[in-house]
């Protein structure tokens, strides 16, 4: 992410605010959002066996009005990057209006999306929104995709998917993102090789590992009826990723993966506090914001109702990144939502990851 944020739109803007950022830390221990991230509905049309959020009988969206209040909020701060993902975002009926919206307001806006609800219109939509970003899943072999997400027309909807989006959307770009397992490889070899072939497509790989906010503990531990890789096949297939410019990883989360299937229980031992809320925001499908989702187990959220300027700049703002500091629930995890920020900003924890080193990184 922050090879494509940085190479196709490194502007003043981003300097600058980067540059703020950084001084009303070290200098105040103060942090606003940089970044945020959308579930904008906790509804879905995917039956992933390591996601249970398909399974609520009850889903929300996050309300519309509420939605744009926080965007003009973020916006006001200096926001850069603003994610919506979910559930699935592409069955909210006015999302291409919601895209636009933000679009408008904060520079960066990127979309995740399963791809099974795409068709010509919505992506000549979404394309004309404004979105510098889509990113579809596509987990290699078509036999691995679906069972990953428990259903037999996965893949080929995925495939027309992307060729919507190439079609329809050319300005947009866009990421093909794939689980990265020992049960895998050979699958995400084979399709590297035929993305390649597609022009202004690239890959992002998410190493599998589970959210606690979204599985049950029945289903924690997953059973593949494939044979594994073992621990030095997928280092030699992660390293071919680190030289493979097609890959949008960061070479330091990348390096930190190799540890992660290698068994290691903490890769970011360097990292003594978690200064994720410092710098990133996440909402849930209630309208509800969090400094850390994860961190805070959906609680205590900050009700759309509030104004959002206001509240993070307050007191109390401040004591739950200060409390969330010494969190630890995603240690022991690969969760790339939480680590390649973690990893990459800010940037003292850049140079901890790199000075830090391990043989296994080389």
């Amino acid at each position: 992410m922050r090879q494509l944020v940085f190479k196709n739109h490194f502007k003043y803007n981003l300097v600058a605010r980067m540059i703020r950022w950084h001084l009303s830390y070290y200098l105040c221990g103060k942090g606003t959002p940089v970044s945020a991230g959308v579930y904008i509905t906790d509804a879905c049309n995917c039956r992933c066996i390591m996601c249970d959020v398909w399974k609520n009988e009850k889903p929300s969206v996050y309300p519309r009005d509420a939605q744009e209040r926080a965007i003009d909020a973020l916006s006001r701060m200096g926001c850069y990057y603003y994610s919506i993902s979910g559930g699935e975002p592409t069955i909210v009926k006015d999302l291409p209006d919601r895209l636009s919206y933000a679009s408008r307001k904060i520079p960066y806006v990127h979309l995740v999306t399963n791809g099974l609800s795409m068709t010509p219109e919505l992506a000549r939509a979404i394309g004309s929104s404004g979105v510098k970003e889509i990113s579809i899943s596509i987990d290699g072999s078509e036999k691995f995709h679906n069972y990953m997400r428990g259903m037999s027309s996965a893949f080929d909807r995925a495939w027309k998917a992307l060729d919507l989006i190439l079609t329809y959307a050319p300005k947009v770009h866009v990421v093909v993102n794939s689980v990265l397992s020992p049960y895998n490889i050979d699958g995400l070899r084979e399709l590297d090789k035929c993305l390649s072939s597609l022009a202004h497509v690239q890959q992002k790989y998410l190493p599998l590992t589970f959210h606690e906010l979204f599985l049950t503990k029945e289903r924690k531990s997953l059973f593949f009826p494939w044979e594994a890789a073992l621990p030095h096949e997928v280092g030699g297939f992660i390293d071919d990723a680190i030289a493979n410019s097609n890959i949008v990883n960061s070479d330091i989360f990348l390096r930190k993966a190799k540890r992660f299937f290698n068994g290691e229980q903490d890769v970011i031992p360097e990292q003594k506090s978690c200064l994720y809320p410092f710098h990133s925001i996440e909402f849930d499908s209630r309208g509800l914001a969090y400094p850390c989702i994860t961190g805070m187990g959906f609680k205590d959220g900050i009700p759309p109702n509030v104004d959002l300027k206001t509240y993070l700049q307050s007191d109390k703002y401040s004591c739950h990144q200060k409390e969330l500091k010494a969190c630890d629930k995603c240690r022991g995890s690969m969760m790339l939502c939480y680590y390649e920020p973690r990893l990459n900003f800010p940037v003292h924890n850049l140079i901890r990851g790199y000075l830090q080193g391990s043989p296994l990184d080389q």
